[in-house]
């Protein structure tokens, strides 16, 4: 068994904790918009929310494809 082989096979057994993540991460989504409104390209706290769009995009994608990923390996076997 290969080490990218084990490394799904872990990932995937944490299957079923992906939805509370995707959750949490839309809810730091919500916030992150809502201080958006109050905080403009001028701003010293611009940096900071730019980087954490980028990060709450970035995670979002990456468990949102492990999710599906896993999903479909599931029921391929």
């Amino acid at each position: 068994m290969s080490n990218s082989s084990l490394l799904l096979d872990l990932v995937c057994a944490q299957r079923r904790r992906i939805p509370v993540i995707l959750a949490l991460l839309v809810a730091m989504g919500l916030f992150l918009a809502f201080s958006a409104v109050f905080v403009g390209p001028g701003d010293r706290t611009y940096p900071i929310l730019v980087l954490d769009a980028v990060l709450v995009g970035g995670a979002f994608v990456f468990f949102g494809v492990t999710h599906w990923y896993c999903t479909r390996r599931a029921m391929d076997e």
